[in-house]
């Protein structure tokens, strides 16, 4: 089973039929949701800065520029600053989602619940208690984990302790886009919960290399492969290095990588995993095995 395992419900750039079909075209059977980020819908980045971002964050020294630049990034309201925009395909720039609508990732797992799975999303700045969203929304048959976004909704990764606690208490998958700084302490998070399973998004960024000697080492760390923060040649970098067991197929849809019709291409990253040189067995690791073994015990 080929499982998408980091996408997002944003129906302003594809809708969940055309989700749907453009799975089904590419072979994907399962793709698990995150609720839209963006109020407004995100622009694509430029390649050029895609670029740029990759090189600073995947080395020790320039990271720390890196850190320093995205404090410019967006206002106190969560708007990019107009400087910003000018790197992507939209001037007019964008506004962060702060409150997760968990409720539109429900509604499409009781509409299609043979296509999808659900992640919860956590935002602890509007949550003041993670404990009963968690609690409202796990029951909802194929909710399979909790997602958080520290670098997203500006926090300190020590702010997920109740979050982190009861998901190793449930046995529910945590899915972490970190930040820098204390948004992205992740020796903390996985010597405070030694049990709970960790994927870190876009192949640990900001980290990268920083942070895989660590999932090398601790049995339920796990990098998603999502994003065109990634490229085919890094990620090829990231499973030499980590291994197919650690690595697990993700598109981040409908978000950074479209096709001629202007619509999200499912077959873009899909693409650079089917290229890998490596034997089909860790292929289908993956591409879907890794993830159903991960998430084998979240079901409602």
């Amino acid at each position: 089973m080929i499982i998408d395992c980091h996408a997002h419900l944003d129906e302003r750039a594809l809708s969940i039929e055309d989700q749907i079909k453009k799975m089904d075209e590419e072979g994907i059977e399962k793709t698990a949701l995150i609720a839209r980020i963006t109020e407004t819908l995100e622009p694509d980045k430029s390649e050029f800065l895609l670029g740029v971002q990759r090189q600073m964050m995947n080395s020790n020294i320039l990271r720390k520029i890196a850190s320093l630049v995205s404090l410019t990034f967006y206002d106190s309201k969560g708007v990019l600053r107009p400087i910003w925009s000018y790197f992507t395909d939209d001037k007019k720039g964008y506004t962060k989602t702060i409150i997760p609508d968990n409720q539109s990732v429900a509604s499409a797992l009781e509409k299609f619940p043979e296509r999808f799975l659900g992640w919860i999303f956590i935002n602890p700045k509007v949550h003041s208690s993670p404990e009963d969203e968690i609690e409202k929304w796990r029951n909802t048959k194929g909710m399979i984990g909790i997602k958080v976004h520290p670098y997203w909704h500006q926090f300190p990764l020590r702010d997920l302790e109740s979050t982190a606690r009861r998901s190793e208490e449930l046995n529910l998958p945590l899915l972490i886009h970190m930040g820098f700084g204390d948004q992205g302490d992740f020796k903390w998070l996985v010597e405070t919960f030694p049990h709970l399973k960790i994927i870190f998004a876009h192949a640990g960024l900001p980290y990268y290399k920083s942070i895989w000697p660590l999932i090398q080492r601790h049995k339920y760390a796990y990098v998603d492969l999502s994003s065109a923060h990634l490229s085919e040649n890094f990620t090829k970098k990231v499973v030499s290095i980590l291994g197919a067991d650690k690595c697990l197929f993700g598109t981040d849809s409908p978000y950074g990588i479209t096709g001629e019709d202007g619509k999200y291409d499912y077959g873009h990253i899909k693409g650079w995993v089917d290229r890998l040189n490596i034997s089909e067995e860790d292929r289908e690791k993956i591409l879907g095995k890794n993830f159903e073994e991960i998430i084998e015990n979240s079901f409602s």
